[in-house]
């Protein structure tokens, strides 16, 4: 039997870093449930089931991670319903655009759900919290238009 990959934890202080933790990230699945926003602390937090991209030739493999944004000042939400708990999200990428007074950071979803932080600075991290478990079925993308 193969060894799963390391447990991840993640750093990030500026856009080139969380490039980094999308990719890590792409095609995690997060229920609106395991999404909060602590106002006091200025930071956003989520759970994911994320993919384990850097698992290579092994069996898919899929494990719970938490990420947090800090420095947050407000978050805007579209397509997500906070009071459908169970509503599952697929995350695409994460984007950030930098502005005179901060950074907006934009964690696009599938089905044109989106979160947009206003933060101060880009400032966070990720770590793994579980084991890696077997998934069904690795995710496919589309190649120049065309269906998986």
């Amino acid at each position: 039997m193969t060894t799963p990959p390391a447990k991840l934890n993640l750093g990030f202080a500026d856009a080139e870093d969380l490039s980094v933790v999308a990719a890590v990230l792409q095609d995690a699945v997060v229920k609106a449930a395991d999404l909060a926003y602590l106002g006091g602390m200025k930071r956003f937090v989520l759970v994911a089931n994320r993919f384990c991209w850097e698992g290579g030739e092994m069996p898919p493999l899929r494990r719970r991670a938490g990420v947090h944004f800090d420095t947050v000042r407000s978050v805007k939400l579209r397509g997500v319903d906070r009071n459908a708990v169970e509503q599952v999200l697929e995350l695409l990428t994460i984007e950030t655009q930098e502005y005179e007074n901060g950074v907006l950071i934009d964690l696009i979803f599938a089905g044109e759900a989106q979160i947009r932080l206003d933060a101060e600075v880009v400032d966070g991290g990720l770590k793994d919290l579980t084991e890696a478990w077997p998934t069904a079925r690795a995710p496919r993308h589309a190649l120049d238009g065309k269906e998986p």
